[in-house]
């Protein structure tokens, strides 16, 4: 039996999810060094790493829920072999809460203006991790409409675009934004 709720998908979905924050605010300081001159790649990935640390503390409590709806569905899966509609439901919904608040923060990080010499990598970086949004958004667009086997190849993909996005992020020089939590 396949599984639709790979443990993986959403431990890897936590990841990505890291990237954003949940604060639509933003003081004049966040983004006054990309207005005034371009910032350092040191206080870029500072202010970056800042904004990650911050918004992974206000998803946790949606990460959590997107794990305890993951359990209850592999657990309906092995009881029943299928996950009911309302499981589905709450693990697409919890996960385009999630996907939601990390676009939000992702364009806070945009909004820094990368380092002039770093643009092209960074924009690499936002390229894949915003892949990795519509992909996890896809994956519950598929677990809504019981497609399971292309719930389970969207899942695949996402791990190995998250995958991605956490090299090109670490090998940036990122502390936080792309770990795990």
């Amino acid at each position: 039996m396949r599984r639709v709720v790979p443990l993986t998908l959403v431990l890897v979905l936590i990841a990505v999810a890291g990237c954003g924050s949940s604060s639509s605010s933003s003081s004049a300081t966040d983004t006054a060094g990309s207005r005034e001159g371009s910032l350092t790649k040191a206080e870029f990935i500072a202010r970056a790493d800042s904004f990650c640390e911050a918004s992974k503390m206000k998803q946790e409590p949606l990460r959590r829920q997107l794990e305890k709806a993951a359990r209850k569905a592999r657990e309906e899966e092995r009881d029943n072999g299928s996950a009911s509609d309302a499981a589905r439901g709450e693990l697409a919904q919890t996960l385009g809460r999630i996907v939601t608040m990390a676009e939000a923060g992702l364009a806070r990080v945009r909004a820094l203006g990368p380092p002039d010499a770093d643009a092209d990598q960074l924009e690499l970086i936002f390229q894949t991790t915003e892949s990795a949004f519509r992909t996890s958004r896809a994956y519950g667009a598929a677990l809504e409409g019981h497609e399971d086997a292309r719930a389970e190849a969207i899942a695949e993909r996402g791990n190995a675009e998250t995958r991605e996005t956490a090299a090109l992020a670490k090998r940036y020089g990122f502390r936080v934004c792309g770990s795990q939590p």
